[in-house]
């Protein structure tokens, strides 16, 4: 538990949200834009929510069809809308501590990974109609009030 919450607190002091858009190849960046894309997507919706949000990501990583980093996915245009946000720092202790620590968790292999596969999530009740995509994917699981897809 102390390595956990020592790599919070770097995480949380080193690096601005701002400065972090190139990780570089750094680890400590990736997991930290890792826990800044679950944290900002559904921290409101517990941990459940946001290790799939973590995972929707690593499984774009690994996928053909997105970018090879987390860095890269997180920032890609068009794809997470609180990057577009000026300020984007963690706001909500608890939650920030919690994606810190499923972002660390799968980052290296110490979590459960429910390997479903998604690629794609949306929270359809923030949503005036759903995408057209989610007509064409395949629905893998809901929790919360995000649905999560399959290409």
């Amino acid at each position: 538990m102390m390595l956990k919450t020592f790599v919070a607190t770097v995480c949380l002091t080193l690096f601005s949200t701002a400065a972090v858009a190139k990780c570089d190849g750094d680890p400590a960046k990736e997991m930290k834009i890792l826990a800044l894309n679950m944290y900002h997507e559904a921290r409101g919706e517990g941990r459940t929510a946001m290790q799939m949000v973590g995972e929707v990501t690593l499984n774009r990583v690994e996928s053909d069809v997105y970018p090879n980093t987390i860095c890269e996915v997180v920032y890609q245009k068009g794809q997470f809308s609180w990057v577009r946000k000026k300020d984007t720092t963690p706001y909500e202790e608890e939650s920030w501590k919690i994606a810190l620590e499923i972002a660390h968790d799968l980052m290296n292999g110490e979590l459960y990974v429910f390997d479903n596969g998604a690629t794609h999530f949306v929270n359809l009740s923030a949503l005036s109609y759903p995408p057209r995509w989610t007509k064409t994917f395949d629905r893998v699981t809901k929790v919360g009030s995000h649905t999560f897809y399959r290409m």
